[in-house]
C-alpha cells in the first residue's frame, strides 16, 4: 500500500471516529446530547412561565424552534423570552450566564381574539318578505346552525352580513331562542324580534288571529328560564301582549294601542268611574302594567278649563288617584304606579268648543324607567 493510500485511509478512519464520538461520546464531545438537554431546559422554562400548555420546543442543533398557537401576542412574547433565558445546567462546556442556543419563533401562531359582547344581542327584522339578522353568536358552527334554521323558514330571503362571533352568551341555548323567535316571526306580515341576554321581545302584525296564535305558540317553545315577551296586533283581533316586556318604548306603545280612542269616563265633576266599558279598559291596562313591571307607570289626570284652575287640578288628581287605586286593586305593584293631576295645564285641543273640552278631559298613561 502506497503512502498516499495510507494517508487516505487514516483520514477516513479519523472521520469515522470523530463522527462516532459526536454521536455517542459524553460531554464535552456530544453536541447532540447538549441539544437534547437544552431542549429539555427550554421546555421546562416554557412550562414554568405558564406557556407549556400550548408551546413545545423542537431542537435542531442549537436552534430551539418553538411550536404552537399562542392565545395572545403577549403570551407569545412571554414564551419567547422564557425560551431565550433558559439555562442548561448539565450541558458540557457551559459558561454561566451565556446562552448555548438560539430561539426560532417563526412557528408560533397567535390565536384569533374573540371579543366579548355585552349586552349579548341578536335581532331579526322581517319586512317586505326579507329577514335581516344582526347580532352575536358564539362560534362559526352556531352561525351556520342559525342560518340553516333561518333559510329553512325564509328560503333565500335571509340577510346575515351583520352576524358576528363573540363571547359572553347567556347561560341558555342561544340558537334555540333564535329558532323560536324566527319561527314566531315567520307567522307575521311584518315585525321584529330583539334578543338581549336572557330576554327577548317579538313585535309585529299578523294577518289573522290564527296567525297571531301560531306566533305565540312558537314563542312558548323557548327554553325554560328565558323570558320571551311579545306584543302582536292581529287583523280582526285586539293587541295581545305576553311575557315581561323590557322595552319602555314598546310598553308605551302597548298602552297607547290598548287605549286607542277609548276614554275612561267619570261622573260629572266627580272622581267615580261611571260605566262598565271604562272598567273593562282598565282591566286591560292592569294586565299591561304587569307585563311592563320593570317600569314606572304614571297615571296623568287632565281636565278642561271650565271652572277655577285650583278646582280642576284637585279634580284631576282625584281622578288619577281613582285609576291608580283600581290598577293596584287588580294586582299591579303599588311601587310601580304614580298618580299626578295636571288640571287644565296641558290641553290637547281648543277649550272654546264642546268637542275640544271633551278631548281635554282625559286620563293618560306615561311609561318611564324605574328609579
Amino acid at each position: 500500500m502506497g503512502t498516499f493510500a495510507k494517508w487516505l485511509w487514516g483520514i477516513i478512519i479519523l472521520f469515522i471516529i470523530a463522527l462516532l464520538i459526536n454521536l455517542f461520546a459524553p460531554a464535552p464531545w456530544g453536541a447532540k446530547a447538549n441539544s437534547k438537554k437544552m431542549g429539555m431546559a427550554v421546555q421546562n422554562a416554557l412550562n414554568e412561565s405558564g406557556n407549556g400548555t400550548w408551546a413545545r420546543v423542537d431542537m435542531s442543533g442549537n436552534v430551539a424552534r418553538i411550536v404552537g398557537e399562542a392565545p395572545s401576542a403577549a403570551a407569545k412574547a412571554s414564551a419567547v423570552e422564557a425560551a431565550k433565558n433558559a439555562q442548561c445546567q448539565s450541558c458540557a462546556n457551559r459558561e454561566a450566564g451565556k446562552r448555548w442556543h438560539v430561539v426560532d419563533d417563526s412557528a408560533i401562531k397567535i390565536a384569533k381574539v374573540i371579543p366579548v359582547a355585552a349586552p349579548y344581542t341578536l335581532t331579526g327584522v322581517f319586512k317586505d318578505g326579507v329577514l335581516v339578522l344582526n347580532g352575536y353568536v358564539s362560534s362559526e358552527a352556531a352561525k351556520a346552525k342559525l342560518l340553516a334554521d333561518a333559510k329553512a323558514m325564509y328560503g333565500d330571503k335571509v340577510r346575515d352580513d351583520k352576524i358576528r362571533i363573540a363571547r359572553g352568551a347567556p347561560n341558555v341555548d342561544w340558537n334555540a331562542v333564535a329558532h323560536g323567535n324566527m319561527s314566531a316571526l315567520s307567522n307575521l306580515d311584518y315585525g321584529r324580534f330583539d334578543m338581549k341576554d336572557m330576554d327577548s321581545l317579538l313585535t309585529g302584525h299578523a294577518a289573522s288571529v290564527d296567525k297571531r296564535d301560531a306566533a305565540l305558540a312558537a314563542l312558548a317553545t323557548l327554553p325554560a328560564g328565558f323570558n320571551g315577551a311579545s306584543k302582536i296586533e292581529a287583523v280582526g283581533g285586539k293587541v295581545v301582549a305576553t311575557g315581561i316586556i323590557k322595552s319602555a318604548e314598546v310598553c308605551q306603545q302597548l298602552f297607547k294601542e290598548l287605549k286607542g280612542k277609548s276614554k275612561i269616563k267619570f261622573a260629572y265633576a266627580r272622581a267615580e268611574i261611571r260605566d262598565g266599558d271604562s272598567l273593562i279598559l282598565l282591566d286591560a291596562m292592569a294586565d299591561a302594567a304587569k307585563k311592563c313591571s320593570t317600569y314606572v307607570i304614571t297615571v296623568e289626570g287632565h281636565t278642561d278649563a271650565d271652572g277655577p284652575a285650583e278646582y280642576n287640578q284637585n279634580l284631576s288628581q282625584k281622578r288619577a288617584d281613582t285609576v291608580a287605586n283600581y290598577l293596584i286593586s287588580k294586582g299591579v305593584n303599588p311601587a310601580q304606579i304614580k298618580a299626578v293631576g295636571y288640571g287644565e295645564a296641558h290641553p290637547i285641543a281648543d277649550n272654546t268648543t264642546p268637542e275640544g273640552m271633551a278631548a281635554n278631559r282625559r286620563i293618560e298613561f306615561k311609561i318611564s324607567e324605574s328609579k
